[in-house]
């Protein structure tokens, strides 16, 4: 483990015994939360005060050049050495009765395979969804109608039929067992990028009370079918200052993780700029909530900037109190798609810099300063 880490602990349990004071646990807002998912929200939030996970979306799935095939390939891995931290899988399609496979192809039998995996591993798994449209039968992205999400909440025309998605929902989540057949905890961050509109739930598609009814009616039925092993994330495209972050805030009954989505389109100094903002209001957020904060989507598609990592990406995630940033895909089928390095990209070398950083949580960081903290 990265000494400097080990030094931080050292000095912080010094304080502490100085201070003849006992931490009290980190409790997520799910009140019959297993005791495994309560002890990985307490131990995200102490290890957010020593650095950052490094996430990676569908890392284990497939990769520049290559497919899954039950190896465990990863291109954070190949380059890097280790593992990411966290491990982002995305949960659409599900809701389809007949669908074996996610909206990116991946089995979600090797999915619940995977996060098995990398729960027995010590890493973190992180689920988003993007539900196909349920009025039009059309993929998340069809903003076509403005009447979606007020006919699926409360007794809205298809509310049984959205019900009956969220079954198969809760039938995935209370699949996730370890090998004692225990529920593996895992983060769902569900309806993001809720203040964009590129979504059917998005902020010109309905209105603040529904988007808020909907996350409510979600979680709460996903509660009411015995699910307990989620820590809930609530994640932002744009925004200006905390009340716009907070607009659609459903309350922190409902909340664990708050964060946003970021990537970068045009200058670094256009995208500094948004990631200040962004930063500052989400740490500020979740402080007066007792809550984590995160960047839980992030990257520059292709990396055609070779030192973007500890140039760019590092100023608002190294160094502060942020859980994790989670880089997106590197798809097989799309050329020029990809948000993490792969061994002979350009970017490599600055990926495995920012990796090797005292404040930068690799998967076998993140078990070392888990262990340590233990003690």
């Amino acid at each position: 483990m990265k000494k400097t880490i080990l030094t931080m602990i050292a000095s912080a349990a010094v304080a502490a015994c100085t201070q003849n004071e006992t931490p009290q646990p980190a409790q997520p807002c799910d009140t019959q939360a297993t005791a495994a998912t309560a002890e990985m929200f307490d131990m995200m939030k102490k290890a957010a005060a020593h650095g950052v996970m490094l996430g990676h979306q569908d890392d284990l799935s497939y990769g520049v050049g290559w497919v899954d095939t039950g190896e465990r390939r990863s291109d954070v891995r190949d380059v890097c050495g280790d593992y990411p931290a966290l491990f982002g899988w995305d949960l659409g399609h599900i809701e389809l009765a007949d669908s074996t496979r996610n909206l990116d192809g991946v089995e979600f039998e090797r999915m619940r395979d995977n996060i098995r995996f990398v729960h027995e591993q010590g890493g973190v798994n992180a689920l988003s969804w993007h539900p196909r449209n349920p009025l039009t039968g059309n993929d998340a992205w069809d903003i076509s109608s403005t009447e979606v999400v007020s006919s699926i909440i409360g007794s809205g025309e298809l509310h049984d039929t959205y019900t009956a998605w969220l079954d198969r929902v809760a039938d995935f989540l209370l699949s996730l067992e370890d090998s004692d057949g225990e529920p593996i905890p895992v983060i769902f961050r569900p309806y993001h990028e809720m203040s964009g509109s590129w979504f059917w739930w998005g902020a010109k598609l309905c209105s603040t009370a529904d988007y808020k009814q909907l996350w409510r009616e979600t979680i709460d039925h996903l509660h009411s079918r015995g699910v307990h092993n989620i820590v809930v994330a609530y994640s932002m495209a744009d925004y200006l200052d905390e009340q716009s972050f907070a607009e659609r805030y459903p309350g922190d009954d409902y909340v664990d993780i708050v964060g946003f989505d970021i990537y970068q389109y045009g200058t670094v100094e256009e995208f500094l700029a948004q990631m200040k903002i962004k930063s500052e209001v989400a740490a500020a957020f979740a402080r007066n909530h007792d809550k984590i904060w995160a960047v839980c989507e992030c990257g520059y598609e292709g990396i055609p900037q070779d030192d973007w990592f500890t140039e760019v990406l590092s100023q608002y995630i190294c160094g502060t109190d942020c859980s994790h940033a989670l880089l997106w895909r590197n798809a097989h089928d799309r050329e020029g798609h990809f948000y993490a390095s792969y061994p002979s990209h350009s970017s490599a070398d600055d990926m495995r810099r920012l990796a090797s950083r005292d404040d930068v949580l690799m998967l076998g960081d993140y078990n070392s300063l888990k262990s340590a903290l233990r003690k």
